[in-house]
């Protein structure tokens, strides 16, 4: 401020000092707005690399009744029941781990004798004289879940997510990550 008010008395002659106080102000301003201008645009990314939400999979018809298919690399189950076509997020509700699938994840609980292994969906049940039930076991903190997404072992609270499935006009199935439906929602074919 010293050199800017010697500035105005003289502004005939100007010394190398202000001169450089000056030229220095001006740099720190620059300097100042450009950091401003870049903290802004910090928040907007330039460009996003996930995968878009809506993906196809295959046509209606290649999924049998009963027919469970996960693809891994989307981190989606399909099944098909009698009532139609669903699907789900192949996520861990506990920790966001991808759990796997098995055709059998209930006979070591029911052989150390843990009962009361039932889908409430589907009314299948884990029992002594049939031990075996198909389902999901995550390989991080061991939460399991039925066929059908719901839980029944472990840390996991709450079934995983099921997300909406349509038919395209080409017949394939269009699903959507990111649009969550009801547990009982199925796409009639």
């Amino acid at each position: 401020m010293v050199g800017l008010r010697r500035l105005a008395e003289d502004s005939r002659e100007i010394s190398r000092r202000s001169f450089f106080a000056i030229l220095g102000w001006l740099a720190f301003l620059a300097a100042s707005l450009a950091a401003c201008v870049e903290a802004v645009r910090f928040g907007y990314p330039n460009a996003t690399y996930e995968e878009p939400s809506l993906f196809k999979a295959g046509l209606a018809s290649e999924y049998g009744v009963g027919s469970t298919t996960v693809l891994i690399d989307k981190r989606v189950v399909i099944n098909r029941d009698p009532d139609g076509i669903y699907a789900f997020n192949l996520i861990c509700t506990h920790l966001g781990c991808t759990p796997r699938y098995f055709t059998d994840v209930t006979s070591d609980l029911v052989a150390k004798g843990i009962g009361g292994l039932r889908d409430p969906l589907t009314g299948q049940s884990a029992s002594p004289a049939n031990p075996a039930v198909q389902g999901f076991k995550c390989p991080c903190h061991g939460s399991r879940y039925f066929r059908d997404s719901v839980n029944f072992y472990g840390p996991a609270p709450r079934p995983m997510d099921h997300i909406q499935v349509q038919k395209g006009r080409d017949g394939h199935l269009l699903l959507d990550r990111h649009s969550f439906v009801d547990l009982t929602t199925r796409l009639k074919v």
